[in-house]
């Protein structure tokens, strides 16, 4: 069962707004119970319902970096490489290594027939898996997808509603690293999407 719908979309799939589907009546009801604005009326930040609770708990709050009254977790390591990335001082990664150890570390899944590929390429949506999908590209999660599509090797040929797919997020982010794995694992370069273009048309 679905429990959000896509209902918009940017051109390149950088904006998305999802609608939540399904919502319990106990929960609304609750939220229009619970509504506390200012005195003016114009500002409401409102309340989560008791049964978003539990994973709320599980939440970590945004900090400053050089939020000094913090104590507890040390996060100096994650500061350290965000602050790097962030002025460029990060170490560079060369082509080539880059790709030797895509190439030594993934090992494509068995193949699917190519009536399984044409099919998964046929079916155009916008699902929970698309929006996965362009997630982790969009933020070279790149283990993160090798582990989903050497466990659900369909992944990597499907296509969202505009056409676009796996190995046009890689091309359009220029995760190279990615479009590797798309390619042994035969995701063509060469299929277009709704405005004919293909991966490699930029």
């Amino acid at each position: 069962m679905r429990s959000f719908k896509l209902v918009y979309q940017s051109k390149y799939g950088k904006v998305r707004i999802f609608k939540i589907l399904k919502v319990a009546k106990e929960s609304k009801e609750w939220v229009k119970n619970n509504r506390h604005c200012d005195a003016g009326g114009w500002f409401c930040p409102g309340q989560y319902p008791p049964a978003l609770q539990k994973i709320l708990n599980q939440k970590k709050d945004f900090r400053q970096l050089e939020d000094f009254n913090m104590k507890g977790e040390d996060d100096s390591e994650y500061q350290q490489q965000y602050m790097e990335n962030l002025m460029g001082n990060a170490p560079i990664r060369t082509k080539t290594a880059k790709k030797k150890s895509t190439e030594e570390a993934f090992k494509p899944p068995p193949k699917l027939s190519e009536a399984e590929i044409e099919a998964f390429n046929e079916a155009w949506e916008n699902n929970e898996l698309t929006s996965y999908l362009w997630e982790v590209i969009s933020q070279n999660r790149e283990d993160e997808f090798k582990e989903l599509v050497r466990n659900n090797p369909a992944a990597a040929h499907v296509r969202s509603e505009d056409g676009r797919g796996p190995m046009w997020w890689a091309h359009e982010y220029k995760r190279t690293g990615i479009i590797d794995i798309l390619r042994k694992m035969k995701v063509s370069e060469k299929r277009t999407d709704e405005n004919g273009k293909t991966p490699l048309d930029g």
